[in-house]
């Protein structure tokens, strides 16, 4: 109303007092919504800009922090327009105007002096955005530093898939010879086949084969993918000898035994006998005490070889000759009985002769003294007719021998 009154004071014409009275009691009375709209208006323009600001910040906190720069007058010289705010651009929407057209001029005039309220509450707000500042450059170092902390954790190293390798290896390389195949870095969808080289295959990682043939033998290993050949590999060739068969027998004439064995390839050979070693095919041997003795006979074929262990019984005997019949009066010739040998060196001797009913007729302890047909070789002569005799002789070895027989006395 007073800004009314200036500006009809400075025009020329008849001033009537009473008329202003007049004139505010038929203006219509102005609203709530009227008076005090331009600080609701005001106070909605502001939080919009704020809202819009934080909007920017919470969306963008990556980039350069915003920095809000005062509104321009154009941008503000109508109280009633809504400002909205998004990262490239400030829109603004006018509301309709719901004010009297006879009162639009003091409305204009008060929207002046309610942007420069408005413009002042702006410049406040926007001291206190170093604070969101602040805070976005230490949310954006933040992040820059989980960053960068991702970034220095060791990456996983990618699995490089190994060239796969084959192996083979023999406990002994003779017969029977156990050869073991190993593969090593093969895939898992993949299957290895093994072919042994004596017409045998085997599957998997690991294999096993036995040769029983003496040959040299080249094995292979092929990998296979959904039954699509992908690789063959040919192994080192494998060697294989042949073991002999170790067997021998023996035969004796009275303590000297033979020793030999059926072997007829080129061989060497290694007796061990009575603690003694010989290198011969065959091999003759005397004992010299009864007992039990393991006869040991190691054949090799190169690096192949084989043994057996035989055990022998020995019996030692004391080696004379005995006749069956005698002449004592043959006058030399076959005319006295004993044993008959080169060798009768005995520890011990005794030499006895009974007749048929069991009386002593002769006895001797000295193997160079034989019978002579008579009671003791001095008495009466003995009837003709068979007799029975026993020898008893141990040698230095301490070997014992027990011998009897009969003798028919011839006259």
């Amino acid at each position: 109303m007073n800004d009314l009154k200036k500006i009809l004071s400075e025009y020329e014409g008849e001033f009537y007092p009473n008329g202003w009275a007049q004139l505010e009691k038929r203006l219509p009375k102005r609203t709530f919504m009227q008076r005090f709209g331009k600080f609701i208006v005001g106070g909605a323009a502001g939080a919009l800009v704020v809202a819009g600001v934080l909007v920017a910040v919470l969306w963008h906190n990556d980039e350069k922090p915003l920095t809000e720069e005062p509104l321009a007058k154009s941008e503000i010289s109508n109280p009633m327009q809504t400002t909205e705010t998004n990262e490239n651009a400030t829109y603004t929407t006018e509301q309709p105007s719901t004010m009297p057209n006879d009162r639009i001029s003091e409305a204009n005039k008060t929207t002046t002096t309610e942007v420069a309220e408005t413009n002042n509450t702006d410049i406040t707000e926007t001291k206190a955005e170093p604070a969101i500042q602040t805070e976005t450059s230490a949310s954006n170092e933040k992040q820059e530093v989980a960053t960068n902390a991702q970034d220095n954790q060791p990456k996983p190293t990618p699995k490089v898939l190994s060239e796969p390798s084959f192996s083979v290896s023999c406990d002994r390389h003779c017969t029977p010879a156990i050869a073991k195949f190993v593969a090593v870095g093969v895939e898992a969808d993949c299957e290895v086949v093994w072919d042994f080289g004596n017409g045998k295959q085997g599957n998997g990682n690991n294999a096993t084969c036995e040769y029983r043939k003496k040959g040299t033998y080249t094995p292979s290993a092929s990998v296979y993918r959904n039954g699509k050949l992908q690789k063959k590999v040919t192994l080192d060739a494998i060697t294989i000898g042949e073991t002999p068969v170790a067997d021998f027998s023996w035969r004796s004439t009275d303590n000297t035994y033979t020793f030999y064995t059926g072997r007829t390839v080129n061989l060497s050979y290694k007796w061990e006998i009575d603690g003694k070693s010989f290198t011969d095919k065959s091999v003759e041997y005397e004992f010299v005490r009864s007992g039990d003795y393991p006869i040991k006979l190691v054949l090799a074929d190169g690096e192949c070889s084989a043994e057996t262990i035989k055990t022998v019984k020995v019996v030692i005997t004391h080696v004379f000759y005995v006749p069956n019949a005698f002449t004592p009066d043959s006058e030399g010739v076959n005319s006295t009985f004993g044993p008959i040998g080169e060798d009768l060196n005995f520890k011990t001797y005794s030499f006895g002769i009974t007749n048929s009913r069991g009386d002593v007729v002769f006895t001797s302890t000295d193997p160079s003294v034989q019978w002579n047909g008579k009671v003791n070789n001095v008495g009466t002569a003995v009837e003709a007719g068979v007799y029975y005799w026993i020898i008893k002789t141990v040698d230095n070895y301490g070997n014992s021998q027990t011998r009897k027989g009969t003798v028919n006395v011839m006259r």
